[in-house]
């Protein structure tokens, strides 16, 4: 019986863990007890042959466990170990021969740095629990790194079993188990705050939604799950696009595109999508998983981007590379389809002043105003942009009389940009001109018919604007020639191309020569002698007026000072030295540089410059007044201005225009013109000058009626300041009246 004990026990032993510890316990106290001696009876003479010593078995089987095991008998001393404990722990066999304290034992691994990092605390403890003899389970992560588990039990009679367990590998395969846990976690979190994620089944029925999901949706997971994914479609994407999608993950293809749905709430949402379909053992899916990125900012960020590449920032109009794009579409439709297309340049007229007088404000607040009555006037086909500053251009197509149709639509135009606007508390006007190139009669290219219709529209410019002109051939020539003009004109002041001519001005009540006007010529070196009406519209386009009429006044000054102290000299003013505000001040500087008294000086000014900025102008023209400068009214009766102007505005002398003075003597309505000015003229006690005078019978009329000074071809043409002759002049004027 105590040999098959002893077998069993050797069978418990090689068990791993524990359990097999805890039985084989009392079976070795056992053979502890019997001294490893066992008797034998005759029958066991053959036996004991057969078989090694049941000690020599209970060393074999300590011996051979994978684990450390060291036995200690009541006093704490070893009665049996095996060489794994020895090794587990850097010990020599002779540091655990049988008869070796515990104690002993503990000191040595502490010497050895065997044990735990607080080894006086270790050594007392396992001295402590050994003489307990109580069960003990316990882990010890010596200095070495070595994590061992010690199972101490107690024995019958007294003495303990220590089963020692290198657990190390399984020890750092649960740490790098839980890492691996941990970082799962970290991840799963992290794509729950970052991304959206939901399950479906095959249907398209949601399974699974995060909170992300939730929230950007407007859905609570109730009202998710279960229902198909359906609810989120935003109309947004075509059938073709989802069904090629469905193909893909139903081959078992990751998926990945961009979609728009459609929240709770009604507001559409971007989000890249990643769908990947959940395999089953077959190979087929079985649940499809969507991972999706909120790129909503994203998308409104390059639709904002994309707008500003094409839209006009000020008006919200189609910008100049839209229109091209738009119209390289349309013809390439038309070269294949047939068809026309119309395109319109639109020029402001104007629009300078308000800007000069009104602030760019109030001339951004008018382009837009003006921009939303274009677009109401306009087809769903057609299309609208802003060019930059105050130029626009219309395209359009599908007209039915291509010709008819675009003069009904420039009337329009022309209507919608003569309206009134209403600016900082007040009405501004203004006009447009505008020229039209017809497609394919004009060209097929975009910027060729572009051009063209710019040659259209600055050919109205020139005719005298608020128009509208179709493209002809000839054009190109005349708009060359006149851009041409313009660049020679930049250089005419510095090479000193520009002249004064003086057409003399006499007073018919003493029949004297009184003044001379001073009327300004461009002796051009290829195209000649050019008059005012050839340039002055151009450098008031192109901002040379300022510069020119400031050396007109200086030039007219410097000559008139030479000049008989009777006579006066008279300067014309374009509006656009009125705008620039420095006016008075240039003024002065030219009377004290040139010394001519300002009792000798005439401004002429027009009555379009009345519309423009009353209250800055009335006060100009009172600091001129007040230093003695005489202000004309020309060309009184052919503009738009109000009689009340004349109230207003502290003139001095009114010219009557010469279109009224060659009719006098033909027609009655310039003889009431003529008649009406001279009774409002003496009413208001205000000097009245005929222009244009060429006959005698025009100079008698006009004096019969009371008109105070004429001039005209009958007393002398303009001509240059060299050929004056003052002495000459004054026998013309009173041979013409002996006549």
């Amino acid at each position: 019986m105590v040999a098959i004990a002893g077998l069993a026990a050797i069978a418990l032993l090689l068990m791993p863990g524990a359990a097999g510890l805890v039985a084989v316990v009392p079976i070795i106290a056992l053979l502890l007890a019997g001294g490893f001696c066992l008797r034998q009876s005759s029958k066991g003479a053959s036996a004991a042959a057969m078989y090694p010593p049941p000690d020599m078995l209970l060393a074999t089987a300590i011996e051979s466990t994978p684990n450390g095991l060291c036995i200690f008998n009541a006093d704490l001393r070893v009665v049996i170990s095996n060489s794994h404990f020895a090794a587990m722990y850097g010990l020599t066999s002779a540091q655990i021969q049988p008869g070796t304290p515990l104690r002993e034992i503990l000191h040595s691994r502490v010497e050895s740095c065997f044990c735990p990092t607080n080894a006086e605390e270790y050594v007392a403890d396992c001295l402590s629990s050994a003489s307990s003899r109580e069960t003990l389970h316990t882990t010890d992560e010596l200095c070495n790194g070595k994590v061992i588990a010690v199972s101490r039990h107690p024995m019958l009679g007294g003495g303990l079993i220590e089963v020692h367990r290198d657990i190390t590998d399984v020890r750092l395969a649960e740490i790098r188990a839980e890492a691996g846990r941990q970082e799962l976690i970290g991840k799963q979190f992290a794509i729950d705050q970052a991304v959206i994620v939901a399950v479906t089944d095959l249907t398209g029925s949601i399974t699974q939604a995060n909170d992300n999901f939730c929230r950007i949706s407007g859905y609570s997971r109730a009202e998710l799950l279960g229902r198909n994914h359906r609810i989120l479609n935003s109309g947004t994407h075509s059938r073709e696009f989802f069904r090629d999608m469905y193909r893909c993950i139903a081959k078992g293809e990751v998926w990945r595109g961009e979609l728009c749905n459609r929240s709770k709430s009604g507001m559409l949402y971007w989000v890249d999508t990643v769908i990947t379909p959940q395999l089953g053992s077959d190979g087929k899916p079985i649940a499809y998983m969507a991972i999706r990125v909120d790129i909503t900012a994203r998308k409104y960020a390059e639709a904002q981007i994309s707008y500003a590449a094409t839209h006009d920032a000020l008006t919200g109009l189609a910008n100049r590379a839209a229109l091209l794009e738009r119209m390289d579409e349309a013809l390439a439709r038309m070269q294949q389809h047939g068809g026309a297309l119309t395109a319109l340049m639109l020029d402001l007229d104007g629009f300078k002043c308000v800007n000069d007088t009104l602030g760019h404000a109030a001339g951004d607040a008018l382009l837009k105003q003006l921009a939303e009555r274009f677009k109401s006037s306009l087809g769903e086909t057609d299309m609208i942009a802003r060019l930059g500053g105050d130029e626009f251009a219309i395209i359009r197509t599908g007209l039915t009389d291509q010709r008819e149709d675009t003069i009904g639509l420039c009337v329009r135009l022309l209507e919608l940009a003569a309206e009134p606007f209403r600016l900082d508390g007040q009405d501004v006007c203004i006009g447009t001109s505008i020229g039209i190139a017809l497609a394919p009669m004009n060209g097929t290219n975009a910027g060729e018919l572009l051009k063209k219709a710019d040659l259209a529209m600055y050919r109205v410019k020139s005719e005298g604007r608020n128009s509208f002109s179709f493209f002809e051939e000839d054009l190109s020539e005349k708009v060359i020639s006149r851009l041409r003009l313009v660049n020679d004109m930049r250089a005419a002041l510095s090479r000193n191309e520009f002249e004064l001519h003086y057409q003399p001005q006499f007073d018919t009540g003493t029949s004297r020569l009184c003044g001379m006007e001073a009327l300004v010529r461009w002796r051009h070196p290829v195209a000649g002698l050019l008059y005012p009406d050839r340039f002055i519209a151009i450098a008031e386009e192109t901002g040379l007026m300022g510069p020119l009429g400031e050396w007109i006044l200086q030039r007219a000054c410097a000559d008139a000072v030479l000049w008989p102290e009777n006579i006066k000299v008279a300067v014309n003013l374009s509006a656009v030295q009125f705008r620039a505000g420095t006016l008075f001040d240039v003024v002065l500087c030219v009377l004290v540089e040139s010394g001519l008294p300002p009792e000798r000086l005439e401004l002429e000014i027009t009555e379009s410059l009345l519309l423009q900025d009353k209250e800055s102008h009335v006060r100009v023209i009172r600091q001129l007044k007040n230093i003695g400068v005489t202000i004309v009214l020309d060309d009184f009766g052919t503009g738009y201005a109000s009689l009340s102007y004349l109230l207003m505005f502290p003139f001095d002398k009114i010219k009557i225009d010469k279109s009224f003075t060659e009719g006098l003597l033909t027609r009655v309505d310039c003889m009431a013109v003529v008649a009406s000015i001279l009774t409002l003229a003496r009413g208001l006690e205000i000097a009245v000058t005929a222009e244009g005078v060429e006959t005698i019978a025009q100079f008698e009329r006009l004096r019969a009626q009371g008109v105070n000074y004429v001039q005209g071809y009958l007393f002398g043409r303009p001509g240059p300041v060299r050929e004056l002759n003052f002495s000459a002049l004054d026998m013309i004027a009173r041979a013409d009246e002996a006549a």
